[in-house]
């Protein structure tokens, strides 16, 4: 099992965050674009585990009495590490941050990166200067602005990882209203 803790996007936001990305879809079909049914916002990657019993009894404790939060979009941005990156931030929430501590906590996670929500929208090799910069000047006029609330996180595991991946729904820790 390959398995994450993730924010699920609300069916509607999904079909926003599509209809905004359609012109540019269709200009750049060499992008690895990815499905807006596994459109998430990770917040903790486990890895491989070959049962996911100890993970689901450490999360329900670290999201003992964390609440509900909203979640705004922030900007479009692209980042370059082994391949580029387009992705779709939002912006902080100290919830959020909360309960990503928690859960880094509870596994004994330490990582030099900051935490970015963020929903990956598509991958792509690391192209010339030049096409990099078009496409980022193009990526940064695109309007997506979306909202929506959070009530409850999922734990997924990852099938067909090194194919096209599909997200099977693990376990929903539903968070408490407020």
């Amino acid at each position: 099992m390959r398995l994450f803790l993730a924010i699920s996007l609300p069916q509607k936001v999904k079909e926003q965050i599509d209809i905004r990305l359609k012109d540019i879809k269709l200009e750049y079909q060499d992008l690895k674009w990815v499905g807006s049914d596994n459109y998430h916002i990770t917040v903790h990657f486990f890895g491989e585990r070959a049962s996911a019993e100890k993970i689901i009894s450490k999360v329900e404790q670290s999201l003992f009495e964390s609440y509900s939060f909203y979640m705004y979009s922030l900007e479009n941005r692209l980042s370059i590490r082994k391949k580029v990156l387009a992705y779709l931030a939002f912006s902080r929430n100290k919830e959020l941050e909360d309960i990503v501590g928690r859960v880094n906590d509870m596994f004994n996670t330490t990582t030099k990166l900051k935490f970015i929500p963020h929903v990956t929208l598509a991958r792509y090799r690391i192209p010339s200067k030049q096409q990099y910069l078009l496409l980022k000047k193009k990526f940064s006029k695109l309007d997506i602005d979306v909202s929506f609330k959070v009530s409850k996180l999922t734990l997924f595991d990852c099938i067909n990882y090194g194919v096209k991946p599909e997200y099977k729904i693990v376990k929903e820790f539903n968070l408490l209203e407020r």
